[in-house]
């Protein structure tokens, strides 16, 4: 148990601060592109702007073209312009890039870029603005192959980064976890003992109340003040018992699985149950799907679905139904237990709480301590099933619980 909450606490330590630092570091690269793309377009607008080339293009001539050397690193820094018609063909350009080498493929990017509808933007290396000026309407390209190496560059530091201070704190969770969940432990341990001791000392009273209310009887005859005391002593008795019961489920860290008929197990439970029903004045509705073989610790599943018949019909109102249906739904079996009751519509989790019973159930006349559903809901959890308790409307209390069909059996 203690190793499974030991995981679970480093599983939900290290994950919530895996979370926070992906969600700091997506934030830092989305600022720094961000910061990349306006510091680039400011770079454009204000040579959109420059003087010197509202000269270039407001007078007519051909292409100017600056040609440099494709072994320097100005292949990183090209910077071309072209001034485009209506329709989007070149006027006239400006190129200083090797790596657009002539009008066609300037034309090609500037119809990529007309095609994307959008006033800035990237064309794989290139970044593009629109601007209308007084010369006419122009596109301006950089190439920032530069810069989004940088980028990149700074994405993958931060990934690197980020996994090790994730692997670190994984480290340090792992060497402290122990120290964390000690007190947690020794609590528990503690706890525990004193439910087995107290039971166990519990039963020696018991025992003995219950031989003295013989002799009493013996000596005095039948009454009603020595069955109460015969009554009580019953139920101290049971309640002893579901204590020591539940305290052993929950010491165990796993359950020992074999495959079963579920089916079968579920009709025979049913069929031990059918006369308990009908001597309570109500009658078990069963629907049950055929061949399904669950991998599971069966005398475990056996006491659960006995603790939701119990239930049932315990707490369902005289000369009613109580639905059992089990049915297969894709991977899963799904077994519903429906009876009527004195509930309202909504969920109805808190009756998996220790020592909980519904307010309309709190009377003598309905023997029972609240444990039941609880040591179901532990069952369930044990075999690493989802358990629920709900009433879709009125007056109807529903417990369902999801068996998962693996491929073992």
């Amino acid at each position: 148990m203690f190793k499974s909450l030991r995981r679970k606490f480093i599983a939900t330590a290290v994950g919530s601060v895996a979370v926070v630092i992906a969600i700091l570091a997506i934030a830092l690269n989305f600022i720094n592109f961000y910061k990349l793309e306006e510091r680039i377009d400011t770079t454009l607008l204000d040579a959109s702007k420059s003087q010197a080339l509202i000269k270039i293009f407001a007078e007519e001539g051909d292409d100017l073209v600056i040609t440099k050397n494709s072994s320097s690193s100005t292949e990183y820094n090209g910077f071309s312009i072209a001034k485009i018609d209506n329709n989007g063909k070149i006027i006239k350009a400006y190129r200083d890039d090797s790596l657009i080498p002539d009008q066609d493929a300037l034309q090609s990017k500037v119809i990529e870029a007309l095609e994307k509808g959008k006033t800035s933007g990237f064309i794989d290396s290139y970044r593009f603005i629109k601007v209308d000026t007084s010369v006419g309407n122009l596109i301006l390209f950089l190439n920032c192959q530069r810069e989004l190496d940088s980028y990149e560059s700074f994405v993958q530091n931060s990934i690197l980064i980020s996994i090790g201070v994730i692997i670190s704190v994984l480290v340090i969770i792992i060497l402290v976890s122990k120290r964390v969940i000690a007190p947690i432990q020794e609590t528990y341990i503690k706890q525990k003992q004193f439910i087995t001791g107290a039971s166990h000392e519990l039963k020696t009273p018991l025992a003995i109340i219950s031989s003295n209310a013989d002799v009493l009887e013996m000596e005095n005859g039948d009454s009603k003040w020595v069955q109460n005391i015969h009554n009580q002593v019953d139920r101290l008795t049971s309640l002893v018992n579901s204590l020591i019961v539940f305290s052993r489920m929950e010491e165990k860290d796993t359950v020992e699985r074999t495959c079963f008929d579920l089916t079968e197990m579920v009709k025979s439970r049913i069929k031990d149950f059918d006369e308990l029903a009908n001597f309570k004045k109500k009658n078990i509705v069963a629907d049950v799907d055929s061949n399904l073989n669950y991998y599971g610790e069966k005398d475990s599943i056996i006491q659960l679905v006995d603790i939701l018949l119990e239930n049932a019909i315990k707490y369902a109102l005289e000369d009613s139904d109580i639905s059992v249906k089990l049915k297969k739904n894709r991977k899963y079996a799904i077994l519903k237990v429906s009876n009527k009751a004195n509930v309202q519509k909504g969920n109805l989790s808190k009756v998996f709480d220790r020592f909980y019973r519904l307010d309309e159930s709190r009377n003598n006349t309905i023997k029972g301590y609240g444990i039941g559903l609880s040591m179901a809901q532990l069952i369930a959890e044990k075999h690493k099933e989802a358990i629920r308790a709900y009433a879709p409307e009125d007056g109807i209390f529903n417990i369902e619980i999801r068996f998962t069909l693996g491929e073992r059996c």
